[in-house]
């Protein structure tokens, strides 16, 4: 293919499928986020995989399709690979590799990602060779980070389950990503089954059937005069519309690049701490200590994503075993029976704790002691858990304190990751005195 570096030259670089082709026969289908970044790949010595040497050698005319996004490009790909079953395709990546989206028959579908079922038109088998209900599949899809990524986006715009039964306490439902939970109406799960027909459509390519049919069934809601749904609706519209706009969505880390985000304004070393996603979805515990010389001593746990306050998720504690004013060991106990319950209260992002260099040392020293006791690669809700990051902020400077640092950081007062941080403090100092001073009024009427 000594013209294909020359052709390439002319190839766009917006997002879009690519085809290798042997005479009239297409044998290898691709997505990228890029087409000339990608292609150019190919004919880099020092880059190209050895199997694919023998596809380059044969094949005699490359060709590509523009895409007006990166999740039509995904879409494409799995599509056009289902109906010309490429030969490279299936020579180049193992059959295992390839993975479905599963939707289950239910009243309310529960959705997840599979590796290629032997069958996908047939009933899925049961471990002990039982038949299970009827499982719809949608794919192939070559890469498992990508389209994790694209189920992950649409679950915010289309929240759906992924567990079975109706839990009491969901974290995804408190989250908003969870359509239903033990207590959910009719309509709820009547909303729950047009978000998994939304998702499919999306799958299947049909996104611009999608869109018109939202756009006919808000303008019905408005004219009965059903503005919450109606703007619902519009919201998801919206969402998605601006899902499809960004090219570079699928190909690169979803979350906000720190380094390149002037908003957040951080020093490096800080940036390195925090999590590598966008802080609109850090979850973040937040812990205070409230007490009188020691008496009624109570402590508190908030829950937050990023800053919306998930209010069902908050716990107050008594203090059990400290006697006298101890902060620290007050906020050490805490901790420690925070986690003493991590299988039904899956871990945070982020331990934010009211406090500076003691407290935080204290919970990074509960958590040391837990981590050696309970394995934290346990399945959970939320997969494999990791251990959350410890951070203090003091108010006297609202300074915050890392375990990993001995300076603590001092950002600019209007920074918006600090005034996140500052909210959760100030909701976890309320809600430890609200409940110090239920307890120490009700001491009172017995003294």
């Amino acid at each position: 293919m000594s013209m294909a570096p020359k052709k390439i030259n002319k190839t766009p670089t917006t997002s879009g499928v690519y085809f290798f082709w042997q005479k009239n026969k297409i044998i290898y289908v691709g997505k990228a986020a890029n087409l000339k970044s990608r292609l150019s790949s190919y004919f880099n010595k020092s880059n190209i995989d050895s199997r694919k040497t023998s596809m380059i050698q044969i094949a005699n005319k490359i060709t590509w399709r523009r895409t007006s996004s990166s999740i039509e490009a995904l879409v494409l790909e799995s599509l056009l690979i289902k109906k010309h079953k490429p030969q490279f395709n299936v020579a180049l990546r193992d059959d295992k590799q390839y993975f479905y989206v599963g939707f289950t028959k239910e009243e309310c579908p529960r959705v997840f990602l599979t590796h290629q079922p032997q069958n996908p038109n047939s009933k899925f088998p049961g471990r002990a060779g039982q038949i299970q209900n009827s499982i719809e599949y949608i794919g192939p899809f070559t890469e498992g980070h990508t389209i994790k990524s694209t189920l992950k986006m649409l679950r915010h715009i289309f929240p759906y389950c992924t567990h079975k039964g109706l839990p009491k306490n969901c974290l995804w439902y408190a989250l908003g990503l969870c359509p239903l939970s033990a207590n959910s109406t009719s309509e709820e799960a009547a909303a729950c089954r047009k978000n998994i027909e939304a998702i499919r459509d999306i799958l299947r390519g049909n996104n611009k059937n999608l869109v018109r049919r939202l756009e006919k069934e808000m303008t019905k809601l408005a004219k009965e005069e059903n503005f919450e749904g109606a703007t619902k609706l519009r919201d998801q519209m919206t969402a998605l519309k601006n899902i499809y706009a960004h090219q570079n969505v699928l190909n690169q880390e979803q979350y906000v690049n720190f380094k390149q985000h002037s908003l957040y304004d951080l020093p490096e070393g800080l940036l390195k701490y925090l999590p590598r996603k966008d802080p609109r979805e850090w979850r973040i515990e937040g812990y205070d200590i409230s007490n009188i010389q020691g008496q009624e001593a109570t402590g508190s746990l908030v829950s937050f994503a990023g800053s919306k306050p998930l209010k069902n998720l908050y716990k107050k504690f008594r203090i059990k075993t400290v006697k006298g004013a101890n902060d620290v060991a007050m906020m050490r106990e805490i901790i420690g029976r925070r986690l003493n319950h991590y299988k039904e209260w899956p871990l945070p992002d982020i331990f934010l704790i009211d406090g500076g260099r003691p407290q935080i040392n204290a919970v990074n020293n509960a958590l040391f002691e837990w981590s050696h006791f309970a394995s934290t690669d346990i399945e959970a809700p939320r997969g494999k858990q990791k251990l959350p990051i410890i951070i203090g902020l003091a108010k006297r400077n609202e300074e915050l304190y890392l375990t990993t640092v001995k300076k603590p950081y001092a950002l600019n007062k209007n920074n918006s990751v600090l005034l996140m941080f500052m909210c959760v403090r100030d909701e976890s100092h309320r809600f430890a005195k609200s409940y110090h001073s239920k307890l120490h009024k009700k001491a009172m009427l017995f003294e």
